[in-house]
């Protein structure tokens, strides 16, 4: 697997523009710490469990509860849906699965590795790009079982349209990295990692392209996201000097009233 070192935020447009503007071979996904493996939820799942269980048996039962226990929560004569349709359900509503969300959007990816101010311990993140057509057109992937991609059809998802998204499976117990290393396969992954230092300049850009979370999120989950975001941000702004002072009057007068006095009042 390639691994660069980007300089800054502006560094990653540059790179972004010039290897994959206008490519539509590749999918992106981020990730809020460099550390972090491609390892899906039901894979971290599993490694907290008994050992005892099969990773066939862990998948198996897995899909088996879920569509158990979500009869008569599609809506009434819901249309017949199939495993894979059903793990991409399940992601969208928080099962542990054997997926990975991806995008075709880089900076979607660039979303989800900035999205939370206090997930990056490392000092960086990473936004990783996979070349989907090359490698599915590999003989060696050709001739390999366990890792497949998947774009749901169901409307059930609204997120995945919103995403630009699209999943990949691959065998419980094994990262995706692993799992291209161990098939000679890993050409085809590029990581890139760019301090947590410019999460400001890249949310900044982002909400400038309406990247945000309720249109990440056509849900209400998404409304509390950006509402969450955008106190945070309009803060390490004004802290950052990048806003102005006549602004916060505009937005906060009665806040900017009481600082004014409590300036006044320090001054006697």
């Amino acid at each position: 697997m390639k691994e660069i070192e980007l300089r800054d935020w502006d560094h990653f447009k540059e790179y972004f523009a010039d290897n994959y503007g206008g490519k539509v071979e590749y999918v992106f996904r981020g990730h809020g710490d460099q550390e972090w493996e491609l390892a899906s939820t039901l894979t971290r799942l599993a490694n907290n469990i008994s050992s005892d269980m099969t990773s066939d048996f862990i998948e198996k039962k897995q899909l088996e509860n879920f569509r158990m226990r979500i009869r008569g929560l599609r809506g009434r004569n819901p249309s017949p849906i199939d495993d894979l349709e059903l793990w991409s359900l399940g992601q969208h509503y928080g099962l542990s699965t054997p997926l990975l969300d991806w995008t075709f959007s880089p900076y979607i990816a660039a979303y989800f590795a900035f999205e939370q101010s206090n997930s990056c311990s490392s000092g960086k993140r990473s936004i990783y790009a996979l070349n989907k057509l090359d490698l599915m057109s590999d003989p060696q992937f050709i001739s390999s079982n366990g890792f497949e991609f998947i774009e749901p059809m169901q409307d059930d998802n609204s997120r995945i349209v919103s995403q630009a998204g699209l999943f990949t499976k691959t065998p419980i117990g094994i990262s995706l990295e692993d799992w291209l290393i161990n098939h000679k396969l890993d050409k085809y992954l590029i990581k890139m990692n760019i301090e947590n230092d410019y999460r400001l300049e890249a949310i900044n850009d982002l909400q400038l392209m309406n990247i945000v979370g309720s249109t990440i999120y056509p849900d209400l989950h998404g409304a509390a996201t950006t509402c969450n975001m955008w106190f945070e941000t309009l803060s390490s702004n004004h802290e950052s000097d990048k806003m102005s002072h006549s602004l916060i009057a505009q937005l906060f007068p009665e806040q900017t009233q009481k600082t004014k006095e409590k300036s006044a009042i320090e001054k006697l």
